[in-house]
């Protein structure tokens, strides 16, 4: 008979702390191989910053824009021209614009000829028209500072920059007296959506860009014009550059017939319906401006309306931006705005890199004060509702 054979404690416990540090020594290797390639890719950057720290002759050096600029650089490395970071204060300010609203006193202005600042319009219910500032005053003063003296530039930004219910302080020109008016900045409303009514039966809209307002100044304007007698409606997308996608759906939503309008596709080839019309559906005769300025949005806006509705598109061949940008936040509040998908409608090919071809190509021509495309859509929108 065999006896079966018995391992010392001895054996076992140097078998466990050979398991142990196998097992230590491979994920230490591991880690290590990990970090030293992570450590590569960035080894330049740690490089230029020891030679600036060292070498560089001043020593006020702005940390932020190092960062800045830096993190700048690594998107754009991407080489896509919709790809960008955003520091903290682009980003505030890019949120303000999508929200459809502004910091500021409500006025458009000009460089005049003696280096001073134009009042060209005064917004109604503003910061300027409640502190009596009227069309034709001249700037020549911002917060105590000669406007000449300052700047054209200097002296906008001036005006521009600051928070809601900061204090402004103008000194504003009016024939030959000079006074000053304080003011306080607000938040503004962007209009986006303006519109006429032409020959009594033609609503002309134009949207200058889809933001968080659009739809509801688009819907305000439509039930004014329809109201007003419109039986048809031109609208205006020449030289709007797009924006937020969430609005082209509302705008579109009670133009369309039930069902899915538009996808995105992923990179992992995933779609995503990104616009979906319900059954509500506006029975009324449109046409589209557009030209080589009209993308994005204003493009999926048109290819929708076109592909579902079967409106014609008139003026020249459209921008040709048929990508999707996400925006992503920073620990810092700062954020990186990425190309995440190419987007369609449903019945078409995405028109990235070709742009909407127009049925009715009409140039724009600078040398005469006729407006040539608005012409051939009013002439086109007339043969629908006649």
């Amino acid at each position: 008979m065999k006896k079966d054979k018995k391992i010392s404690l001895n054996v076992v416990i140097t078998l466990i702390i050979v398991s142990i540090f196998m097992t230590f020594a491979t994920t230490y290797f591991v880690i290590n191989m990990l970090y030293y390639n992570k450590y590569k890719e960035y080894k330049l950057l740690g490089e230029a910053e020891a030679y600036v720290n060292k070498f560089f002759y001043k020593d006020d050096v702005d940390k932020e824009n190092l960062i800045d600029g830096a993190v700048g650089g690594y998107i754009g490395g991407l080489q896509d021209k919709y790809s960008r970071y955003q520091n903290l204060e682009s980003t505030n300010q890019n949120s303000e614009s999508q929200m459809g609203v502004h910091t500021g006193i409500g006025i458009s202005v000009t460089l005049a000829d003696d280096g001073y600042i134009n009042i060209e319009e005064v917004s109604e219910n503003s910061p300027s028209s409640k502190a009596g500032l009227k069309v034709g005053d001249i700037i020549v003063c911002v917060n105590g500072n000669d406007v000449a003296k300052t700047g054209y530039e200097q002296s906008v930004m001036a005006i521009q920059d600051g928070a809601p219910d900061s204090e402004l302080t103008l000194g504003i020109k009016r024939g030959e007296v000079t006074s000053d008016f304080t003011l306080k900045r607000e938040k503004i409303e962007i209009i986006t959506v303006e519109g006429e009514l032409l020959d009594n039966s033609v609503a002309h809209i134009s949207i200058s860009k889809f933001n968080e307002k659009t739809p509801e100044q688009l819907s305000e304007k439509m039930k004014e014009l329809i109201d007003d007698g419109a039986k048809g409606i031109i609208f205006d997308l020449r030289n709007n550059g797009g924006g937020l996608v969430s609005s082209v759906e509302k705008c579109l939503d009670p133009l369309l017939p039930e069902g899915d309008i538009a996808v995105a596709i992923y990179k992992n080839g995933d779609k995503d319906t990104i616009i979906k019309s319900d059954a509500e559906e506006t029975d009324i005769s449109m046409v589209i401006l557009i030209n080589e300025n009209s993308a994005s949005g204003a493009e999926l806006f048109s290819a929708s309306l076109r592909d579902f509705k079967n409106v014609d598109l008139i003026g020249q061949n459209s921008y040709g931006k048929g990508v999707m940008q996400d925006t992503f936040k920073l620990s810092d509040g700062s954020t990186i705005v990425l190309t995440v998908a190419r987007y369609k409608t449903t019945k078409s090919e995405c028109y990235n890199g070709i742009g909407l071809a127009p049925d009715y190509e009409v140039k724009d021509d600078d040398q005469t004060s006729t407006d040539e495309q608005l012409d051939k859509a009013l002439k086109v929108i007339k043969g629908k509702i006649n």
